[in-house]
């Protein structure tokens, strides 16, 4: 069986609290992330940040500058342990229409995140190549 230790990234990027949202948009865009999990100073989840959330504070005309990832972030989100079944996490994915799991330790703190695209490369063999630069 394959466990959430199997797909997850442990090399990984995480807002703290008071980061604010235009420090988000910044991580989001450099590290191609759809999400980021909000920790505290003990590595706890306490929540998960997302482009939606970043696209709703911009339509609700908040500052960036001063808005914090914890007042736009989904508080108490989903998380895993690192020996929760692969399957499992794909029924939590679709049935909360999430895009990433946090997973943690025994003591609750951050040890990685299992993405969708994580889950898709698991078995994948590269067959494409890139030709070009990326526009950003």
């Amino acid at each position: 069986m394959t466990k959430a230790s199997d797909v997850m990234r442990s090399n990984l990027v995480a807002a703290r609290g008071g980061t604010t949202v235009r420090e988000v948009i910044s991580r989001l865009l450099i590290g191609n992330f759809n999400g980021l999990p909000v920790i505290d100073g003990n590595l706890k989840v306490i929540g998960i940040v997302t482009a939606v959330d970043v696209l709703r504070a911009i339509r609700q005309g908040r500052n960036l500058d001063t808005t914090s990832a914890s007042e736009i972030m989904t508080r108490n989100p989903v998380v895993v342990k690192h020996d929760t079944e692969l399957n499992e996490i794909i029924d939590i994915i679709l049935q909360k229409a999430i895009i990433l799991v946090p997973v943690i330790d025994e003591e609750r703190r951050l040890i990685g995140v299992v993405g969708r695209l994580d889950i898709l490369q698991r078995d994948i063999i590269e067959k494409f190549i890139t030709i070009g630069d990326r526009k950003v």
